[in-house]
């Protein structure tokens, strides 16, 4: 039985892994995934490189947590087309569209490293629930055409969402926001690089227009 000690110890690294996590992403942001090592992440949180490793092994082990997350919100898209009777496919649409601007706002600090998005995208559980969104947004018995805009309507999101929030980003490090009013130096990089962490990448009238984009290449009203 577990005590309130061993509780504690646990809470604790806990914590300590999730400062690490978002000290990482954040120095991931800045410096790009090749550019950031071990070293650097420990030192921006006041550790060593020992203490570091007591919790992940490796880089390449911090940025898989990072992503689990976004891996787990793709599962739960992928889920609404196992439900009976399928979801539809504005709601699988939309469920995508959160879970990318929300735990897919990890992707965001690798726009500048493609080949860090496409290495965890090509991983087999990532690949395999987009193969299923996919598969469900075509429908039963789907015609290559129907593939291929499924493919696009899931493209469109992702393209929606990342692209959006790079625009802004670009704006809020030039000192305007989205509607180009100027900003103050103190509010032009809010969170990591222009991102705030706690917020969806998008805001919410963003997310609708992708959705409805979205729809809109799959050829359905939803």
């Amino acid at each position: 039985m577990a005590t309130m000690s061993d509780r504690a110890s646990r809470a604790h690294a806990a914590d300590t892994r999730d400062r690490i996590l978002a000290v990482a992403v954040q120095l991931f942001n800045e410096r790009g995934y090749a550019g950031t090592s071990i070293r650097d992440i420990a030192e921006r949180l006041g550790m060593t490189k020992a203490a570091l490793y007591y919790h992940f092994a490796s880089k390449d082990m911090i940025l898989d947590a990072a992503v689990q997350p976004f891996v787990e919100a793709f599962g739960h898209v992928r889920d609404l087309s196992r439900v009976d009777p399928p979801a539809s496919a504005r709601s699988i649409i939309e469920g995508l569209v959160e879970a990318m601007a929300g735990p897919g706002a990890v992707l965001f600090a690798f726009v500048n490293d493609p080949s860090v998005i496409h290495r965890q995208i090509g991983k087999g559980d990532i690949a395999s629930h987009q193969d299923a969104i996919v598969t469900a947004l075509a429908g039963p018995e789907p015609t290559p055409l129907r593939i291929l805009r499924a493919r696009c309507a899931v493209g469109c999101v992702q393209a929606g969402i990342l692209g959006t929030a790079l625009e802004r980003r670009a704006l809020a490090r030039a000192g305007a926001d989205p509607a180009g009013t100027a900003r103050t130096a103190r509010t032009a990089e809010p969170g990591a690089g222009g991102v705030d962490a706690d917020q969806p990448l998008v805001p919410e009238d963003v997310r609708r227009e992708v959705v409805e984009a979205a729809l809109d290449a799959l050829g359905s009203a939803g």
